[in-house]
């Protein structure tokens, strides 16, 4: 690669230490999303994580994974479909050796897949922060008509479960 590629591609590019956090997240998302996200479109009696994720919605109050509503069903239904598959490429790709060999417009195209990973993940999470922020309930009690809104430091707990999953790709959106 010339020096004016180099000084071009470092422009908008992860750091070296950016890139292995953003390895590792992958690496880690890959689990959460076939067992705990897939959860939401999987049929319970089909589910490996179950346990996992009556866990997670009893010790959060996570009322959204309760009540599994179309949005998010879609969202998952994309996520297991598109980003899922893109996880393994982006291990691929993040790696350092490979990454330090690939050429300027390989490394333009991950930039820009990663990009469009982070404005996918960081709009859908904002969607549940939204969500969680202005219907927040407590799953399991109440009926349809009287649910019992989360106390701010439930509702509070829960963004705080959820917030990393918005941040983490917002950081991809400057690529």
């Amino acid at each position: 690669m010339s020096k004016k590629e180099q000084k071009i591609a470092k422009q908008a590019e992860l750091s070296p230490k950016e890139r292995t956090f953003f390895w590792y997240y992958f690496l880690i998302h890959i689990p959460i999303t076939i067992f705990i996200d897939a959860s939401v479109i999987i049929p319970s009696n089909w589910q490996v994580g179950s346990t996992i994720v009556s866990w997670h919605i009893q010790q959060n109050n996570d009322f959204l994974l309760w009540e599994k509503p179309l949005w998010l069903k879609i969202c998952v239904f994309f996520e297991l479909v598109s980003q899922l598959p893109l996880f393994f490429y982006f291990l691929k790709r993040l790696n350092e050796k490979y990454y330090e060999n690939a050429r300027l417009i390989d490394r333009k195209r991950l930039n820009k897949w990663l990009f469009r990973y982070g404005l996918i993940a960081s709009a859908t999470t904002f969607y549940c922060l939204y969500e969680i922020a202005k219907r927040g309930h407590y799953p399991f009690l109440g009926s349809d008509e009287t649910l019992v809104p989360l106390s701010n430091a439930d509702k509070l707990k829960l963004i705080g479960v959820y917030l990393p999953t918005f941040l983490i790709p917002l950081r991809l959106l400057l690529l």
